[in-house]
């Protein structure tokens, strides 16, 4: 692939029974083949993600160690990599919208519990950055709702193949580098305190847009927290500036190595922590069942790319030695893309072992 890609996808199709039950009315939500002739949701996601070029995607099941968040605010295991985008919520928010009454979840199902009342992904993206679509077939009662983004963020110039030997948890992986100086502004430290703890933007040429990469000293409790640590970090670095004897942990000087690893996956789920969930509407006695739900998360990251963005730095060369910054990536760290004017991301990944990374 010739740039670093982003793509999203999200399919939850509704089939609402109007059978009665003997005790209750219950209405169930389905997910049908996507292959299906003539379906026009089918083709919004599938027609979509052909066109990306990403193929077919991995069930989720394979990786053992990698886990799909409905929200942010679920636990980070250990071992075990966590993936969120919020086109989950999109879609649900179609639901939503199509029945026009609030939704009531107990609290014994928590999964759905948290996607009828997670509202923080709200302007992660503008209105023309995202898509939905509803389909209603009235004769069987069938909602169908699906919601997609694909975001491609190449760098202005690209980085480096990084040829030597680069282990992350003593597994061999491809990566990519750059080195700092040279008038270039590719890279922005936006907290260093060490060569095992510290934050950083990766500027793409979109300039409304940004990839921020967290390695820290010490694991967040959960994607929400390390979420939150993040852009508490990047919204103090944008008030204060650095006395002179401390600008160099915040600029990219020349000596400085950035190295990190390549990422790439592109998956699927039937989210099955959704499965059989439960729902009424309010001042409703009907009960409606989640049968089955659908996710596809593909993302690339690699040398493609290097942004160059002006802005002035604080050159401290003159005034004292620095020791130059080696920001090797090469333990459990986090990946944020988000607009610059939200504080939500589109999405967040915490990576702890290798599965999501490119083998060497």
């Amino acid at each position: 692939m010739n740039l670093t890609r982003f793509v999203f996808l999200f399919l939850t199709l509704l089939l609402l029974s109007c059978k009665k039950e003997t005790q209750n009315s219950l209405h169930s939500i389905e997910v049908v083949d996507l292959n299906l002739n003539g379906d026009p949701i089918a083709d919004f996601i599938e027609g979509h993600s052909r066109e990306k070029g990403f193929g077919e995607a991995v069930n989720l099941s394979f990786f053992k160690n990698t886990t799909f968040f409905t929200t942010p605010s679920g636990s980070l295991s250990k071992n075990k990599n966590a993936i969120y985008c919020p086109t989950l919520l999109m879609a649900w928010e179609q639901i939503v919208k199509t029945y026009d009454k609030p939704i009531v979840v107990a609290s014994n199902y928590p999964e759905l519990e948290k996607l009828n009342s997670y509202k923080d992904y709200k302007g992660c993206l503008t209105e023309n950055e995202y898509q939905t679509a509803v389909q209603i077939i009235v004769n069987t009662f069938e909602i169908k709702a699906a919601a997609r983004f694909t975001k491609q963020l190449p760098f202005s110039e690209r980085m480096e193949v990084y040829r030597e030997p680069f282990l992350f948890n003593n597994e061999n992986v491809e990566a990519f580098y750059t080195w700092g100086g040279h008038d270039e502004d590719r890279v922005h430290v936006l907290d260093y305190n060490s060569d095992n703890d510290f934050m950083i933007r990766l500027n793409p040429k979109d300039k409304n847009h940004e990839i921020l990469l967290w390695m820290p000293n010490e694991k967040p409790q959960s994607l929400q927290q390390g979420i939150q640590q993040v852009i508490e970090t990047v919204k103090t670095r944008e008030m204060f500036k650095p006395t002179l004897s401390e600008a160099w942990r915040y600029t990219f000087i020349e000596e400085d190595r950035l190295v990190i690893p390549k990422i790439y996956f592109n998956l699927k789920s039937n989210c099955p922590d959704l499965t059989d969930n439960r729902f009424t509407l309010k001042g409703q006695p009907e009960e409606y069942r989640v049968k089955e739900a659908y996710q596809r998360i593909s993302f690339q990251l690699d040398e493609e790319g290097a942004v160059v963005e002006s802005e002035a730095l604080v050159a401290v060369d003159s005034i004292m030695p620095v020791k130059p910054k080696r920001m090797f990536v090469n333990k459990p760290f986090m990946v944020l893309l988000k607009r610059r004017d939200s504080e939500s991301p589109y999405l967040a990944v915490w990576i702890e072992n290798t599965e999501l990374l490119i083998k060497n």
